[in-house]
């Protein structure tokens, strides 16, 4: 997978240049106060809990399993200005009268997140200018 982002201004486009896909926002002090993106931590928290839904909405899938909704929420003590979170909580709801070990395996699965996997245990992250 490669993604590239350019920025001009307060304007910043995402592409994924394996799929196509793209993301943009606004960022910087004279983001209007209408805009409604999120700025980039925001988008890794998103990341996460989009990760974790995608997942367990997978395996309720593959088990026939009936659950209209599945939410996942998460709270962390980042501010604005912060050079990293250091606690996050993430709430998870399966909508469904589970069993404890119905949701002891939801929780097994939420745990197999990329997204999750890489913010647990990522190594070092290469940077090199050109």
């Amino acid at each position: 997978m490669e993604i590239k982002v350019s920025n001009t201004g307060i304007d910043y486009t995402g592409v994924s240049t394996t799929t196509g896909a793209k993301l943009a926002i606004k960022f910087g002090e004279t983001k209007p106060a209408d805009d409604d993106t999120m700025n980039p931590v925001e988008m890794l928290g998103a990341s996460l809990c989009m990760c974790i839904a995608a997942m367990l909405r997978k395996f309720v899938a593959s088990h026939k399993l009936e659950s209209e909704e599945i939410r996942v929420a998460m709270v962390t003590d980042w501010e604005p200005g912060d050079p990293q979170c250091r606690n996050m909580k993430i709430t998870i709801n399966v909508a469904g009268d589970w069993d404890e070990q119905r949701k002891a395996a939801f929780l097994k699965v939420a745990e197999t997140c990329p997204v999750h996997h890489t913010m647990a245990e990522c190594g070092g992250i290469d940077m090199t200018m050109v």
